[in-house]
C-alpha cells in the first residue's frame, strides 16, 4: 500500500508497560502504520498508575510535555488499559488494545487478539492468526551463529531444566556453527543459569535477561543462522520464524491439550518446511488505515 502524501499527520501514542513481549507487538503495529501512512509516534511509559480512575472520571489526563494530543492510542498488556480509556475520554482518541483485554471489549475501539485466545469475532474485534511481530527484511546477511531463546515455567507447559539443557547440549554437538548464544527471559529460573554454567560448553555464551542491554535480542535475532526456542512462549516462536533464520523448537511437555499447545504443535509440524507466517501487523495496519485514515 502506497503512503498518501496528502494525508494529514496522525498522532499516535504507544503505551509501554515494560514487558518485552507486549511492547514488541505494539512496536510491530506502529512500524507497519508508519510504512503505510504519515504519522507521528510518541512512546509513553505507563509505570505510573496513580489517579488514573480520577483522570477518567474528571477528564483530567495530563498531557506529557512536548507531546501532541493523540488521534490514536495503542497499548498491549493490562497496565495500559486505564491509560487507553483515559485518553479516549479526555482527547476523544481512538484506542486499540493488543491481546485479550482484562476489561470489557466494548470499552475499546479495536481489540486485536490472536486466535489462540479463543475469542469470537465481533464488530470491534480483529482476530489475527499469530501475534504481531516485525519481519526481517534482510534475509541474506546471516552470520554462522546459533541462538537459543529460553523461556520458563508457564500455565501451559511443564518446565524441565535438565531436559532443556540436554537438548541444548545435543544441538551444540550436532551443528557446526562458529558459536552459540543463549538468552534467558524474565521467566527463566535462576537454577537454569547455574546448571547451564556447570555444563561448561566452550562454544556457547549465555546472556542473562536481567543483565542484557536494551535491544540486544533485536540486534542478534535478525543476524543469526539458526534459532532454537522453548515452546512455552508462543510469541518467541513466532518472532524466531519471522527473523528469517532456520527456526526450531526446544521441547517441553504440555500440561494439557490447550488451544495454545495445539497451535504450537501445528507450528512444530510445519516449521521445517519453511512455511510462511502471515504478516499480521501489516494486515491490522491496513485495516486501521481503511477505517480511520
Amino acid at each position: 500500500m502506497k503512503i498518501n502524501k496528502h494525508a494529514k499527520n496522525k498522532v499516535i501514542w504507544r503505551f509501554l508497560d515494560g514487558k518485552a513481549g507486549h511492547d514488541k507487538q505494539s512496536l510491530a503495529l506502529v512500524e507497519s502504520l508508519k510504512n503505510q501512512t504519515k504519522c507521528k509516534i510518541f512512546d509513553i511509559n505507563v509505570q505510573n498508575q496513580r489517579n488514573l480512575i480520577l483522570n477518567i472520571i474528571f477528564k483530567n489526563y495530563k498531557l506529557p510535555e512536548g507531546i501532541k494530543k493523540p488521534d490514536i492510542a495503542i497499548g498491549a498488556g493490562h497496565k495500559t488499559h486505564l491509560h487507553l480509556l483515559a485518553v479516549k475520554r479526555c482527547f476523544k482518541a481512538k484506542i486499540i488494545v493488543i491481546m485479550k483485554p482484562s476489561l470489557p471489549f466494548n470499552f475499546f475501539d479495536l481489540c486485536v487478539i490472536s486466535k489462540h485466545d479463543g475469542v469470537k469475532n465481533g464488530p470491534n474485534i480483529f482476530i489475527t492468526q499469530t501475534v504481531l511481530v516485525n519481519f526481517n527484511s534482510n534475509m541474506k546477511k546471516k552470520e554462522n551463529l546459533g541462538l537459543f531463546m529460553i523461556g520458563g515455567p508457564s500455565k501451559h507447559y511443564h518446565w524441565d531444566t535438565k531436559y532443556v539443557l540436554q537438548q541444548i547440549k545435543n544441538i551444540s554437538k550436532k551443528y557446526k556453527l562458529n558459536k552459540f548464544l543463549l538468552t534467558t527471559s524474565r521467566r527463566t529460573p535462576l537454577s537454569f543459569v547455574s546448571e547451564f554454567n556447570n555444563l561448561d560448553l566452550k562454544n556457547m555464551k549465555i546472556f542473562e535477561y536481567s543483565k542484557m542491554e536494551d535491544g540486544w535480542l533485536d540486534k542478534y535475532i535478525n543476524n543469526v543462522k539458526n534459532i532454537w526456542v522453548t515452546n512455552d512462549s508462543y510469541s518467541m516462536v513466532i518472532e524466531a520464524i519471522a527473523s528469517g533464520a532456520h527456526a526450531d523448537i526446544l521441547e517441553l511437555k504440555a500440561k494439557q491439550n490447550s488451544k495454545l499447545s495445539k497451535e504450537i504443535e501445528k507450528i512444530k509440524k510445519n516449521i521445517r518446511k519453511k512455511f510462511p507466517i502471515p504478516n499480521e501487523a501489516k494486515r491490522v495496519s491496513e485495516f486501521i488505515q481503511k477505517i480511520w485514515f
